[in-house]
């Protein structure tokens, strides 16, 4: 028995009997044209009484009700708002969840004319509710997909409860969207059932999974667990935090989230970052500046509730991050601290409560230690009695003296303002007014110049500068322990910095020189370690630059100089910066740029969560790893590295992945194009003429390219082998048996399986596969299919051929673009297909319309994202293409040429 739905009704109902009105008896009795002509001076968006439905309803909610689609489309295209909910509470998507029979397609519109997911209002039973009731599993799908939460509502009714809770987890094993939508609501039901303790248990190895629609993770969900047992949630998640050592990863996480998150969730992030940077033993300046760009554009500026609270969190944090900066004595660009001024200036103002004004000066005076001339310049008043008299409750001793302090320098700025003492000139001492003004003056400029200067080089998510370095004398001797030395840190890497640290502040008696260099020559200090007896140690130049040193026996010592030979032949960001070399009676040593992971360890542990996010960061570093090939395969260098592996790529501080051991390369002559030499490389990691000794074919640069294109299946599958594993490895790369059934991505298959081609000469150069179609961005990938569209196949779309339409079929089959006319503005595909003959819904189809939108339709056409609502349709059409001989043709060909 279905469950009964009782609903509220918002608006008093009339007891008096309801009167059919005559436009929604036009939509009962489908009559289009007359709905047309009565529909002219009436609100297309009132309500109209229903004698059947017993509630007054909009013409769309009608349609619906009426199950008629055609209907529902033109009063879309007409504007219809698809979230006025009628008398009894009921929105369009509402109705068509609980009306027998109302196709998919009526609820895809309805949902593409920005239909709530959620319903709207204060209904009791959300659509997604509605759809569980009624068994509409396809309806229930389009509306998470559409960003539905079966947790609204959640808790009214037993019955309904478990039903959603049984079709959620159904759902879970269709895709990811709907594996990560049953995670969140699965904690969701576990803490109203489940011991805290029992809900840890199941869900701590999920904390960092992400919500794919309001980007806050699993571990802030925990963490704001409301209710009695809420504190023991806390503590755990504090616990959490200092056990696993996640701590970094969760506050560069909130850095990368944030500018996503709506802002009905930033209590989540905001109340979590506050408590990992409590947890925080220092935070680093890159760190420091992200927060202070992301918070200080999140302060509420108007008086209410909700504001004042985010006001007070975004405070708080930014204390707490002054106290660590300040503590560890960091020098951060004064335009950080600058920003920060302006941004918590309004904050001062006399209309704000106390508590916001107490915190907001508090940050003042800590700015006022460190960089007082950007206070005295930014206008800001005297501390207002009110907030020193607040604060003498609030503040503890030393942020009371900081606040006195500020609140003097403010009161009496002559004779002994920071501006003044900074203006004064050092040598003369002179104290005429007009220096002092010229001095201000410039100093505005100097920061202006700053903020301007760190704007220009402002990458998404960046690191730390990395500074350049001065090769130091090669031929020095290591391990003199010099009296004195003024040893400085310049803080970058992240995951060795601990290491870093306690080498910074080692006593020189227990260290090691080498040259200008301090390292310590024990297994605490060794950051890696090879086959060959090769190990690699952490170390610090004179000058604070952090570097790996990698140690070689002499035995091996020629390998340590071909390495060398090689590093100082290149001067590229995308290789391994060479540092110096030196040697002793025993080993040789070359000292390099400091990395934080090889490939193989980044791709199994440090990955993002986010599915979108990880997939942008594996196409980076494919992208990257095939620039460091060009360097090498350059006609200026020519070198061949015949050991390209995940463990020779190593990811740099920034993210950034750099070719690395030059230990076996080898560089041709000018004419030279093979190089016959002794088999190289590691077991599974070798190109197929490389292990067929029969056929003496030689190294050549396409035998990198083939293991190139293993190591691009490696970075795509994370962390698989097209060739498999085992003993049968190298046999399969013999046989050219390979499988890439974890690639998904069907132009990506496309490039590796070129790259990997058992003929050497059938491989592409790595010039060809940087322009492979995997690269091309969204505006090429829309040119490709709008160059498609032009062909006289889809030209002639209404007329297609038989044959043809099978073979694309196959294609578009169960993809995003099968239905594509129910994912586009049912205005505009109305606007063209009332031009001509309606464009017929399959693939032939949309090429046509996509070429006729961005031909004719300019300015509708930019604000569609073909990319996002079909992910799959530039795909499927490239290898159709491709295999149909399409993309051979001239038209094509000089299109695509002219593309790029």
């Amino acid at each position: 028995m279905a469950f009964q739905i009782s609903l509220p009704i918002p608006i008093p109902i009339q007891a008096v009997p309801r009167k059919t009105d005559p436009l929604i008896k036009c939509i009962t009795d489908n009559k289009a044209e007359r709905l047309r002509k009565l529909i002219r001076g009436r609100d297309i968006n009132g309500l109209y009484p229903s004698e059947d439905w017993k509630d007054d309803v909009t013409p769309l909610s009608a349609a619906v009700l009426c199950r008629n689609e055609e209907i529902c489309s033109y009063l879309l295209g007409e504007s219809a708002d698809p979230n006025k909910p009628s008398t009894n509470g009921q929105t369009p998507l509402h109705y068509a969840a609980l009306t027998t029979g109302v196709s998919l397609n009526i609820v895809k519109r309805l949902l593409a004319a920005k239909a709530n997911p959620n319903g709207q209002g204060l209904q009791i039973l959300s659509p997604l509710q509605c759809a569980v009731d009624r068994d509409r599993e396809d309806i229930v799908k389009a509306l998470i997909e559409a960003g539905a939460s079966p947790e609204r509502n959640y808790g009214m009714n037993q019955e309904l409860d478990k039903k959603v809770e049984r079709m959620i987890h159904q759902l879970s094993s269709q895709g990811e969207l709907f594996e990560k939508v049953h995670l969140f609501f699965s904690l969701s039901c576990a803490v109203r059932t489940k011991t805290q303790i029992e809900v840890y248990r199941i869900y701590n190895e999920h904390f960092f999974q992400e919500d794919p629609f309001n980007h806050i993770i699993l571990f802030e969900v925990y963490f704001g667990v409301i209710g009695p047992g809420a504190e023991q949630y806390r503590q755990s998640a504090i616990k959490f935090l200092k056990d696993t050592k996640t701590t970094d990863r969760y506050i560069e996480g909130v850095i990368k989230r944030f500018p996503r998150i709506p802002q009905e969730y930033w209590l989540y992030p905001l109340n979590c970052l506050y408590v990992a940077l409590c947890i925080s033993k220092s935070i680093f300046p890159q760190i420091f500046s992200d927060l202070v760009s992301i918070l200080t554009y999140r302060l509420q500026h108007s008086g209410n509730a909700q504001g004042e609270i985010i006001n007070h969190l975004i405070l708080k944090i930014l204390s707490v991050m002054m106290q660590k900066t300040s503590e560890q004595k960091l020098g951060l660009n004064l335009s950080v601290y600058e920003k920060l001024c302006k941004s918590l200036l309004p904050l001062t103002r006399p209309d704000y409560s106390s508590l916001i004004g107490v915190w907001t000066y508090g940050l003042f005076a800590c700015i006022y230690d460190i960089a007082p001339e950007l206070v005295a310049l930014c206008g800001l008043s005297p501390v207002p009695e009110m907030i020193l008299n607040t604060a003498e409750i609030d503040m503890d001793e030393v942020m009371k003296k900081k606040l006195q302090k500020l609140d003097e320098s403010l009161r009496h700025p002559a004779g002994s303002s920071a501006v003044d003492s900074l203006c004064a000139e050092t040598a003369a001492l002179s104290t005429s007014s007009k220096k002092k003004k010229k001095k201000k003056k410039k100093i505005q400029q100097e920061l202006r110049s700053q903020e301007s200067e760190q704007q220009d080089k402002e990458e998404p998510y960046p690191d730390t500068v990395v500074t350049s370095i001065e090769e130091s004398n090669s031929s020095v001797q290591p391990f003199t322990h010099p009296d004195e030395i003024s040893r400085e840190w310049r803080q970058i890497s992240r995951r060795w910095r601990s290491k870093l640290e306690k080498l910074a502040n080692m006593d020189f008696s227990n260290t090691n020189r080498l040259g200008n260099l301090t390292l310590v020559l024990t297994e605490e200090f060794r950051i890696a370690k090879g086959s060959d007896g090769t190990e690699v140690f952490l170390g610090l130049r004179d000058d604070g630059t952090e570097v790996a040193v990698k140690r070689m026996i002499k035995s091996n010592y020629q390998v340590l100089r071909n390495e060398e030979k090689f590093l100082r032949l290149f001067d590229s960001p995308s290789i391994v910066r060479y540092v110096d070399f030196a040697k002793d009676k025993d080993f040789g040593y070359l000292v390099l740029q400091l990395c934080e992971y090889t490939l193989e360890e980044y791709i199994q542990d440090h990955l993002p969560d986010d599915s979108a996010e990880r997939s942008l960061v594996l196409k980076k570093l494919v992208k990257e790893v095939l620039c460091s090939l060009q360097v090498l395969h350059d006609q200026q260098t020519k070198v061949l590295h015949r050991d390209i592996k995940p463990q020779n790529v190593l990811i740099d501080t920034k993210g950034k992945a750099r070719l690395a051991d030059f230990g076996i390369s080898r560089r041709l002559n000018l004419s030279q194009t093979t190089l016959r030499t002794s088999s190289a490389g590691t077991r599974c990691w070798k190109a197929k003429e490389t292990l067929d000794e029969e056929a003496n074919i030689g190294y050549k640069r396409s035998s990198d390219i083939q293991v190139a294109g293993m190591l691009v299946y490696y970075i795509l599958s994370r962390g698989h082998h097209p060739f498999g594993k085992g003993p049968r490895c190298e046999v399969n790369i013999l046989e050219g048996r390979y499988s890439l059934e974890h690639l998904d991505d069907d132009v990506a298959k496309d490039l590796v399986e070129w790259m990997i081609n058992e003929n050497p000469n059938e491989r592409p150069t790595v010039e060809q596969t940087l322009s492979h179609a995997f690269f091309w961005t969204d505006d090429r990938r829309v040119r490709y299919l709008k160059i498609l569209g032009n062909e006289k196949e889809a030209e002639n779309c209404r007329n297609a051929d038989e044959e043809l339409l099978n073979a694309i079929a196959k294609y578009s089959e169960g993809k995003s673009f099968s239905e594509w006319k129910t994912k586009l503005p049912s205005e505009l595909v109305q606007k063209l297909d009332n031009k001509k003959k309606a464009y017929p819904e399959n693939t032939l189809g949309l090429l046509r319309f996509i070429r006729n939108l961005h031909e004719h339709y300019k300015a509708e056409a930019v604000k569609i994202n073909l990319m996002a609502l079909f992910p799959d349709l530039f795909g499927s059409l490239y290898i159709f293409a491709k295999e149909r001989g399409w993309n051979s043709r001239e038209s094509v060909r000089m299109d695509i040429k002219s593309a790029s």
